[in-house]
């Protein structure tokens, strides 16, 4: 539904004014990519992982079978793949707030949330803008 109301909020734009259209574009892509890109920053991804969920949110938040937390944990376990020395250590490493980040295996699963709320947050606030800007006020 949502992907929907997007999409058709772009065509409403493009059908007014081509600049307009392309505007709502980047606004979308910002919005969801910054948003989703800093949420991992916050989760210690590695920098490719920022990198690829920067650019994979805004397409994947008009996906609904593939969401930008899918691909920020695979880049993230592809590039720091765990060792079985964080499986053993999993349970106890979660019991302390520090611990999230310092295990492969509870850092990939704050990148995986981070990034959902992430690229959530960017859809709620970039559909809104969009939103507001064919149907709101004029100036």
């Amino acid at each position: 539904m949502i992907t929907a109301l997007v999409l058709t909020g772009f065509a409403i734009g493009f059908s007014r004014n081509t600049d307009l259209g392309w505007q709502l574009v980047l606004e979308w892509f910002l919005i969801n990519g910054v948003l989703s890109g800093a949420a991992t920053i916050a989760a210690l991804a590695h920098p490719v992982t920022v990198i690829a969920t920067f650019f994979a949110a805004p397409l994947t938040s008009l996906n609904p079978t593939i969401g930008a937390g899918f691909v920020a944990a695979g880049v993230e376990l592809y590039m720091r793949k765990p060792k079985v020395r964080d499986f053993s250590t999993l349970r106890h490493d979660v019991t302390q707030l520090k611990g999230w980040w310092k295990n492969r295996v509870s850092r990939t699963l704050l990148v995986f949330i981070m990034a959902t709320l992430g690229s959530a947050a960017g859809t709620w606030i970039a559909g809104f803008r969009i939103a507001g800007t064919l149907f709101g006020q004029a100036g």
